[in-house]
């Protein structure tokens, strides 16, 4: 991701959380704006995309974490 790429985006600051037995899992929100932004894109509702889609998190090699979403498998 280039340094331009993050000086124009949006900014929302979010608290981590850690859950399950000894914090086994960490979570952070999605802000509501990108998941109303990839359903639209689909021609669904809120609902309907979170129960078709998944988050995809890539990482490695680069500073940050880049989210993508793509359809579960049936």
């Amino acid at each position: 991701m280039l340094q331009e790429d993050l000086t124009n985006g949006y900014r929302r600051i979010y608290k981590i959380r850690a859950i399950g037995e000894d914090g086994l899992n960490i979570v952070v929100s999605i802000p509501r704006e990108v998941i109303d932004r990839e359903a639209r894109k689909r021609h669904l509702s809120i609902n309907e995309f979170i129960q078709k889609f998944r988050a995809i998190a890539t990482y490695n090699g680069f500073e940050g974490i880049h989210y993508t979403f793509e359809p579960m498998m049936e």
